[in-house]
């Protein structure tokens, strides 16, 4: 079946009066672009899947490191949703699942299809952080952690003519033409920006790291503030005992009880900085963003196939 285009995908719906709460989230961007006005990459790209039903797009989930991890994804969903769909509709999910996720044999990275009245599409999601000082984006007073229905970005509306106010309005102006200075391919992003001139900003995740004089060390991260901080505590209480043991050097009583004091020393602190063990370490905020053309959200690039050794057909 034919599928609507996606109406309004390069335009912005900036507005004078939004609803309180999106007023105060866009007054609280304009102070962090004002305090940090660089964009920086942060990291490789997510990947996900997303679902058009109609005229309207929402993301199905993300957090797949590479497209063959939101192809399987999607075949979970594919032979989960086949139970509720009529036979026609429920053989071909489940054919393209055995596609996706084989028992034997290679994924077919196929990242489009049509069953039934709606269309599957891998997604490329983009990240990035606000810069400025030598530092990078704290929580903002708003960020919290997200229901448990809305993790994954689950069924998040992809809807590029919501109303924006003047400091979003501004941030997506500046990501459309960005050209990131991180190594990526030039020639592709160019392209990128040629077919998908639309930006559409996604709900944030937050990254743990420690300070380590003037670098940043990557530790954990998780789709909320307080939630990156638990995950953290959790490496010291569980994951480095755990470690240590199969590196055949199980810690000693001394150093679980130090390890779990540091665990409850970062569960009882508060702010995004934050000290256990003499080391410190901060919550980043990881903005994300999503690249839309006529036909819907940007699907993986070229490179991004490549560098996990796989082509489409």
């Amino acid at each position: 079946m034919a599928f609507p285009l996606m109406f309004g995908y390069d335009h912005i719906n900036l507005v004078a009066c939004l609803d309180p709460v999106a007023a105060i989230r866009d007054k609280e961007l304009g102070e962090r672009i004002a305090e940090l006005p660089k964009l920086c990459p942060a990291g490789s790209p997510d990947f996900g899947y997303a679902v058009q039903t109609g005229k309207e797009w929402r993301v199905g989930s993300v957090g797949a490191s590479d497209p063959a991890g939101a192809r399987h994804t999607l075949a979970a969903h594919l032979r989960e949703g086949a139970e509720r769909e009529r036979a026609e509709t429920a053989r071909a999910m489940r054919a393209a699942a055995a596609r996706l996720d084989p028992d034997e044999g290679e994924q077919l990275p196929k990242d489009e299809w049509e069953l039934g009245d709606r269309r599957y599409r891998i997604i490329r999601v983009e990240k990035f952080t606000l810069i400025g000082g030598g530092r990078m984006e704290p929580p903002r007073p708003t960020d919290t952690d997200p229901p448990e229905a809305s993790r994954l970005l689950r069924g998040h509306l992809i809807d590029p003519r919501a109303p924006a106010g003047n400091w979003e309005a501004q941030l997506r102006l500046n990501l459309v033409g960005h050209m990131p200075k991180d190594g990526s391919d030039e020639t592709e992003v160019r392209h990128a920006i040629r077919t998908h001139a639309g930006v559409v900003l996604l709900p944030p995740c937050f990254l743990v790291v420690e300070v380590k004089g003037t670098t940043y060390e990557p530790l954990t991260g998780a789709e909320g503030p307080e939630e990156a901080r638990a995950h953290l505590a959790g490496y010291f209480a569980e994951i480095l005992p755990r470690l240590r043991e199969l590196q055949g050097h199980p810690p000693t009583d001394a150093e679980l009880e130090t390890w779990l004091d540091a665990a409850i020393d970062i569960e009882d602190s508060t702010g995004h900085r934050f000290t256990a063990l003499g080391r410190e370490f901060r919550t980043i905020r990881i903005s994300r963003m999503l690249r839309l053309g006529r036909d819907g959200p940007e699907g993986p690039r070229p490179s991004d196939q490549e560098r996990h050794g796989q082509r489409e057909d």
